[in-house]
């Protein structure tokens, strides 16, 4: 029996970059636009909850209006890849996540957006769908459970692959357990840089998703064939 065969290992340089993408998207729309999360909808469910709860409508809209974004973004980038191979599937949603993250820029830069105003809804908008592509993009890379947008699972799956060889005493981690941590150190890196842009108030801020992606889809595009 031939053993499997290993992925191309550029795949794992595109789910590092839209995890780290991921990472600051959720810093951006929960610092920036009224406290929701544009990839992370278990959060954004969950503050939906609290903003109904204390009467925060404005606040509420927004994760809605996250949530209804994130769900069209899925639902298309999906029927648009329906039945596609691989390569094209990964260079049509790296494609339209680029060109929602470059509108968001676009959108972004002219003034001020606060929140529940139309202009933060529709930033939230632009975010959330971009994360819906990518959600589809983690399953159809499809590479050690990891969805390139929310981490809880891929948390889970680590601390399994690492308990497991502290139990069997071995010296080195399974590939899927080191591929799960980088992904997951990613994320929080793209958090971390982008809070820092946060705190130091600097509008570079909403590039920096839109450069990881893009990275990632010159990637895609330099190895379309395998």
């Amino acid at each position: 029996m031939l053993p499997p065969e290993e992925p191309p290992r550029y795949l794992d340089a595109i789910l590092g970059l839209t995890g780290f993408a991921a990472g600051a998207v959720d810093i951006i729309s929960f610092a920036r636009l009224g406290g929701v999360f544009a990839s992370a909808m278990t959060g954004n469910l969950a503050f939906l909850g609290l903003y109904l709860a204390r009467f925060s409508f404005a606040s509420a809209i927004g994760s809605a209006i996250a949530l209804l974004g994130f769900i069209a973004g899925a639902a298309t980038g999906h029927l648009l890849t329906r039945g596609k191979p691989r390569p094209a599937s990964l260079q049509i949603l790296l494609g339209a996540e680029v060109l929602l993250l470059a509108l968001l820029v676009l959108l972004w830069l002219p003034g001020h957006h606060p929140n529940g105003s139309a202009a933060a809804d529709a930033l939230i908008i632009f975010l959330a769908l971009a994360m819906g592509f990518q959600s589809i993009l983690g399953k159809k890379i499809n590479l050690s459970n990891i969805p390139t947008i929310v981490f809880t699972s891929t948390l889970t799956n680590l601390v399994i692959g690492i308990a497991e060889t502290i139990v069997n005493r071995k010296a080195e981690l399974p590939e899927d357990t080191k591929r799960q941590l980088g992904s997951f150190l990613l994320y929080f890196a793209g958090a971390l840089c982008a809070g820092f842009l946060v705190f130091f108030d600097l509008m570079f801020v909403v590039a920096l998703p839109l450069l990881a992606v893009g990275a990632a889809l010159v990637i895609q595009l330099k190895h379309r064939r395998e």
